[in-house]
């Protein structure tokens, strides 16, 4: 018989027979380790699939963003079966958006705390029970009749605008549904999870995060993230834009410049609300604050909110954190012995404290500009406010508590900025907030530092980690949260991102990475972005912006 070896991620070989099961080579190097997939040669691998030849071949724990993304929509295939068993096979449930480790799903039928417990306890029948979750290839025509069948509108708009000819569904305990990406092979892995009740509202299913250890952390509820979610997606509602099928409708049906411009109507208004709190609190408001994750869009939206703030009579001096970055030869280092440009202690916080502290009290202040080609500060510029000026600082720590701690609270307006996506695939897939920021970073990289798609991909996992450390928790402490998704972005960023996540080659390790994202971006339909506004956001990453 012949043999073939196998190469795994720490450089370690092994010699195995050809046609072995990815299960059997699990149970040979890690028995004990959640493993919930694979990945040989760049192919992701699911229990029961054979490897025929030698090559590569990673492992992933439902600890690992891979394994965590297979994890997540097994258990919600799981939970949206059980939880229909309990509820009625008539009532709706649709996942809506990720929060605080976990995934609201709206359901329009009052759940109690006793339906909890009996969803739980069938979820766990079927955990116990290790129910298969089978692949099937069948055409697109059968899958489009099946959910026309059961009624399943959401999925039906979304096969529509997939012209391929073949699609894969899951059957798992006797349901069919669609999922995009991977499930895994049985229900017995999908033992850690827990739910909470969000009255009135629906269900919030949470699952071990790769930034926890793997551990599900108690539920904290971020009533102003969901509130602004909560509104976003009354509008979309109202303009059927709910949805990647609804969306490709509205494209097919209405004129492209009309939904560019309901888009950004809607998200103007929200900011010029935004300047009016402010213009109310004039006489207090000395400085705010405004900060979000990378690729948010902070720049645009710092800008625009200037614009509104001048017609309002205010006067806003604009400085940014990135200019109070230490030294280049004085960054301090991450665990890996890299630079560590995301850290707070990459920031000269002294030097800015000490800055504003002085511009508030009315001195004039010569303020630095960063060089990025030299790494070094660069002093040019002298400011001092006046009666009418007012401070606006954008950054990635703008939020952190470590900053102008010797400046009274409510002399301090803060705003979190994030594109918090009110858009999903179907009821039961969601778009992931960060591949957003991921596929805009990826796009301005490629246009402003000529950066490989690549390059942004292999990059995006230290980014990650600096916005659960230095970001993420300050957003409660913000006065308000403003959204910069646009319901009409990704036909936009279509037209721009999918040449670039082509160049990634099958050898490249990010090859999957953008596979999944050319996957998501296949169900859109394109729209040219001749018609977007110079002032939108979006102008920040596809370029021609009146900002730049």
């Amino acid at each position: 018989m012949d043999n073939i070896i196998i190469t795994f991620e720490d450089g370690i070989k092994r010699e195995y027979r050809k046609g072995i099961r990815l299960e059997e080579i699990i149970k040979d190097v890690n028995p004990d380790r959640d493993i919930i997939c694979g990945s040989f040669n760049n192919i992701i691998l699911n229990y029961n699939d054979s490897i025929n030849r030698s090559g590569e071949l990673f492992l992933y724990g439902i600890d690992s963003p891979q394994g965590s993304r297979v994890y997540e929509k097994g258990l919600t295939f799981l939970f949206k079966v059980s939880a229909l068993e309990v509820l009625g096979k008539n009532v709706n449930i649709k996942i809506r958006n990720s929060i605080d480790r976990g995934v609201f799903f709206e359901i329009d039928k009052e759940v109690n705390e006793e339906d909890i417990k009996q969803i739980k306890k069938i979820m766990q029948t079927k955990i116990d029970k290790a129910i298969t979750f089978e692949k099937i290839e069948t055409t697109m025509n059968e899958a489009i009749n099946y959910f026309k069948e059961i009624k399943r509108e959401d999925k039906i708009k979304t096969l529509f605008y997939d012209k391929n000819k073949y699609v894969t569904l899951y059957k798992f305990d006797g349901v069919y549904n669609y999922f995009l990406g991977n499930l895994p092979h049985d229900s017995s892995i999908l033992k850690y999870y827990d739910l909470t009740l969000l009255p009135g509202k629906g269900i919030i299913l949470r699952f071990p995060s790769v930034y926890d250890n793997g551990k599900i952390v108690k539920y904290t509820h971020h009533e102003q993230f969901f509130n602004n979610v909560s509104e976003y997606l009354e509008w979309a509602k109202i303009l059927n834009i709910s949805s990647v099928g609804e969306l490709n409708d509205a494209i097919v049906s209405m004129d492209a410049a009309e939904l560019i411009n309901l888009s950004e109507s809607i998200q103007d208004y929200r900011l010029q609300s935004i300047a009016s709190q402010i213009k109310e609190k004039q006489d207090k408001i000395k400085i705010i604050l405004l900060s979000g994750p990378s690729s948010s869009g902070k720049t645009t939206s710092a800008k625009k909110l200037s614009l509104f703030l001048k017609t309002m009579g205010l006067n806003p001096v604009p400085l940014s954190l990135d200019d109070y970055f230490l030294e280049r030869k004085d960054t301090p280092l991450n665990e890996n012995g890299k630079p560590d440009f995301e850290s707070l202690r990459a920031i000269d916080i002294k030097l800015f404290n000490n800055q504003i502290e002085k511009l508030l009290k009315g001195s004039k202040v010569t303020i630095p500009t960063f060089n990025f080609i030299t790494g070094m500060k660069e002093y040019n510029k002298t400011i001092q406010m006046k009666a009418n000026d007012i401070l606006i600082v954008e950054g990635l720590h703008a939020l952190s508590d470590e900053l102008l701690t010797d400046i009274p609270k409510n002399k301090k307006f803060k705003i979190y900025i994030s594109p918090l996506v009110y858009l999903n695939i179907d009821d039961d897939n969601r778009i992931n907030l960060t591949d957003i920021r991921l596929l805009r970073r990826m796009v301005r990289d490629n246009r402003t530092r000529g950066y490989s798609p690549s390059h942004t991909l292999s990059t995006w996992s230290e980014v990650r980690n600096g916005e659960e450390k230095y970001v993420f928790p300050y957003q409660d402490s913000a006065d308000v949260i403003f959204n910069t998704f646009l319901a009409y972005e990704l036909p936009i960023m279509k037209v721009y991102a999918l040449p670039l996540l082509y160049k990634v080659q099958a050898d490249d390790p990010e090859y999957m990475t953008a596979l999944r994202l050319i996957e998501l971006l296949n169900l859109i339909l394109p729209i040219p972005s001749d018609d977007v506004p110079s002032l939108s956001i979006i102008r920040e990453f596809i370029g021609k912006g009146y900002f730049e």
